[in-house]
């Protein structure tokens, strides 16, 4: 060996240690976690070709690895951009009346009923309701939607919202860890860190793995008694795009999808969600508008609307219900007050009772709650029900002393997006679309027509256990359920789907805890993407799970016709790995 040779040789030595001692620390601490890794296979290999005089593929080697990562992990830090974005968006202070003060306080130590100042250009650090002034408020962080909303008294505003300009006054109703900004980035977080079941078997598969192959490299060395073909096998059947075939694509999409008011609340929930064939709607609230108004007030024996407005509202008066919430606002609307009532009773999908002072019952509801009731509704008073419902409307019933005194016809407008989201899960492949309701058939079979569903799919006058069976039905046929609600009568349906969707924006917080995919705008075009979205992401998977195994297996061959070395190996090897990070990457694009 020549004096320039001897130098070289230590100076791939040099580099050799240089770029391994991080990669050997790496093996080191996965070993004391009892997992077996790749870098520890670049460790032997690497060591062995010091033994065996080959020094410089030795530094090609690590040199290669630590490149590989670094670049990975490159990468993977462009993926969590999303998530990083909305934490340096997160409100830190927030402006708040004190007495006859504004203070400025941090975010976290605003109280429930305080009064926060919101001025142009500040982010809302509250979920609150409006209480003073008017704004325009640029929603895009948490919905993804890109036009502007308009704020004033009445209104309610969620944190994360930043104003465009105008004055607020919000009175604090969620704050701290309990807002809907810091929600959706706790989700996100916690949905990046679940693994699809794909993934899980690639990390099983991975701990068997490795020390099969250094279990392998020794036989190929036995039969063969050549180190350099031993130690060639050794690294490059090194699985490591297998390993990295998930991990960025899930996070590349969920960030994605995050950006654009779609939150996807785990790896560990793609497959379900790229099989879904059956998508069930509740209808008031999601594929309407859920603000429903009262359309028609008739009495009946001679008894003005004043009078079944009065009684309707008496009974209406503790609901939370949309129905209700209409009655008592066209009440108010008329200056007509509620009869004054002591007791409530709300009955899940049938109505309200209210008794009265003077020992009088009070009802609202459908048919059904005044037949549990005793009370007779004769043949023409179901007429002027029955013409009611034929105009789509929804009718409720108002009794009061054992009798029925009147209707109340209420409609409800579907939203603008409906039809076409509906015709775009059709595109999707989605092979049928049901409508759940707890509204009369007529009424519900008129919106359907207006949306595109086939009466077929209607199923109407459920209560919530009604609604439940109905999932358990059509899954029990086959179909594989996703089920689409707001409300707090849609969580069980929405638990037993097999994957739930929640409208976010006006869910209530039973229905987006319980949700699988939980939109943060009520655009119901956002489902088709969502479905769409989570496909592209299990096929992205596939692909680089494909790719990573018949680059292994190429290798492999080539090592033992002796056309691929220990250097070229790898570099296909990282480039393996680079390839599968950028294809991962393609889902950060809208």
């Amino acid at each position: 060996m020549t004096t320039m040779t001897h130098y070289i040789n230590w100076l791939m030595i040099a580099i050799a240690l240089v770029a391994g001692v991080p990669i050997a620390r790496e093996a080191i601490g996965k070993l004391r976690l009892k997992q077996f890794s790749i870098a520890l296979l670049v460790v032997f290999a690497s060591i062995g070709a010091i033994i065996i005089g080959e020094a410089w593929e030795a530094a090609v080697v690590t040199v290669l690895f630590a490149l590989g990562g670094w670049l990975e992990s490159r990468t993977l830090a462009r993926t969590r951009s999303a998530l990083k974005e909305l934490v340096d968006m997160m409100p830190r202070t927030a402006r708040v009346r004190r007495g006859a003060d504004i203070v400025e306080v941090s975010a976290y130590d605003v109280r429930q009923g305080d009064i926060v100042i919101i001025r142009p250009g500040d982010m809302v650090p509250v979920d609150g309701k409006v209480v003073a002034g008017s704004a325009s408020l640029d929603t895009s962080s948490v919905t993804g939607e890109s036009m502007p909303t308009e704020a004033m008294a009445g209104t309610a505003v969620t944190s994360g919202s930043v104003t465009l300009g105008g004055y607020l006054e919000v009175e604090a109703e969620r704050v701290g860890t309990d807002t809907t900004f810091s929600r959706l980035i706790y989700m996100i977080a916690e949905a990046g860190d679940q693994k699809p079941k794909m993934q899980r078997t690639l990390d099983k598969f991975a701990q068997w793995y490795t020390p099969s192959v250094i279990t392998a490299s020794v036989l190929v060395y036995a039969i063969t008694r050549d180190a350099h073909l031993a130690l060639t096998f050794l690294v490059i059947a090194c699985p490591g795009a297998l390993v990295a075939a998930a991990p960025v694509a899930i996070i590349a999409g969920l960030g994605s999808a995050a950006r654009q008011g779609v939150l996807i609340k785990g790896g560990e929930r793609l497959e379900r969600i790229a099989r879904i064939d059956t998508v069930a709607f509740d209808k008031t609230g999601t594929l309407t508008m859920g603000k429903p108004q009262v359309v028609a007030v008739e009495g009946f024996a001679g008894k003005s609307a004043d009078e079944v407005l009065a009684a309707a509202a008496g009974a209406e008066l503790r609901s939370e219900h949309h129905l209700a919430t209409a009655v008592l606002a066209r009440a108010q609307a008329d200056g007509v007050e509620p009869l004054p009532a002591l007791d409530w009773e709300i009955r899940a999908g049938q109505g309200a009772i209210a008794h009265l002072e003077g020992g009088a019952l009070t009802a609202v509801g459908n048919l059904a709650l005044m037949r549990s009731l005793g009370i007779d509704v004769p043949q023409d008073q179901l007429h002027m029900v029955a013409h009611r419902e034929a105009q789509g409307e929804t009718v409720t019933l108002v009794a009061l002393a054992g009798e029925a005194i009147g209707l109340i016809g209420i409609a409800d407008q579907p939203r603008p997006e409906a039809a076409a989201a509906i015709a775009a899960l059709s595109k999707a492949g989605i092979k049928n679309v049901v409508m759940l309701t707890g509204d009369n058939e007529r009424a519900a079979r008129h919106v359907a027509g207006l949306l595109g569903i086939e009466p077929s799919s209607v199923r109407s006058g459920l209560m919530p256990d009604d609604k439940v069976a109905t999932i358990r039905s059509l899954q029990q046929s086959g179909a594989r359920v996703a089920m689409v609600g707001d409300g707090i009568n849609d969580a069980p349906a929405l638990a037993m789907a097999d994957v739930s969707v929640s409208m976010g924006a006006s869910a209530t917080r039973a229905a987006m805890e319980v949700a699988d995919i939980a939109l943060m705008s009520d655009n119901l075009m956002r489902i088709p993407q969502a479905f769409a979205h989570s496909r592209r992401m299990v096929q992205v998977i596939k692909q680089n799970v494909v790719l990573a195994v018949v680059v292994v297996a190429v290798l492999l061959a080539g090592v033992l016709v002796g056309r691929v070395h220990l250097a070229s190996g790898m570099f296909i090897h990282e480039a393996s790995i680079l390839l599968v990070t950028l294809n991962g990457l393609r889902l950060l694009r809208r």
